[in-house]
Order: C-alpha cells, then sequence, then structure tokens
C-alpha cells in the first residue's frame, strides 16, 4: 500500500491500466507535472516579503509570504506533495503495464498455432 499524505491508500498491485492508454497517461500525467513545476516557482515568489508598506497592505504581503512557502499547508508544500503523487502515480502505471506485459509473454508461451 502506498500512503503519500493524502489518506489516500493505493494497493499497486490492484492497479491496472489498458496497454493501449499507458503511453497517453504517461504524457498526460507529465504535463500535469510540468504545471504543477511552474506553479511551484510562482508559488515560491509569494513567498518573498513585499513591502507594501504599513498597517493593511503589510499584513498582506506577510500573509502573501506565509501563503506561498510557510509551513505546511502551503502552496508550495501543497504543489510539491501533490507532484510528488503524480509520481507515484507514474510507478504505479508503470507496475501495472510490467505486470500486463509479463502475464502477456507467460501466455504467449503456451500457445502453438500450426496449420494455414
Amino acid at each position: 500500500m502506498t500512503d503519500v499524505g493524502t489518506g489516500i491508500k493505493v494497493n499497486a498491485n490492484a492497479f491496472a491500466v489498458a496497454p493501449e492508454l499507458s503511453a497517453d497517461a504517461f504524457q498526460q500525467i507529465s504535463r500535469l507535472q510540468d504545471v504543477v513545476g511552474e506553479m511551484v516557482r510562482n508559488a515560491k515568489v509569494l513567498g518573498r516579503t513585499v513591502p507594501l508598506g504599513g498597517g493593511y497592505a503589510d499584513e498582506i504581503g506577510n500573509f502573501m509570504a506565509q501563503y506561498g512557502v510557510g509551513a505546511h499547508g502551503s502552496a508550495v508544500d501543497s504543489l510539491t506533495r501533490f507532484g510528488r503523487e503524480l509520481e507515484t502515480l507514474k510507478t504505479n502505471i508503470a507496475k501495472a503495464m510490467r505486470r500486463y506485459q509479463d502475464s502477456d509473454d507467460a501466455a504467449a508461451d503456451g500457445v502453438d498455432c500450426s496449420g494455414g
């Protein structure tokens, strides 16, 4: 079982994927990882304290800095954990494809074709 911090339990042995869709799934997940990476970079910018002035504007600047790269639950933290979950998903798809291929290869060993 895999628990990536979201409370979601994934049993890699129960994960299945259609072989013709695996390449597309990898491509889509990789694109999503690129977007998440860009979002992390943008969120890190929020982590900089912005001198907006005093009073209420200062409170907003401090909130932005805390939200961007602050403690657990910040934008950077959440996006980074999501990126790891995407990588785990890709790993599970690869495991499922290896199991499929192994099963397919084993089945092919038992098939004899003869005649025309």
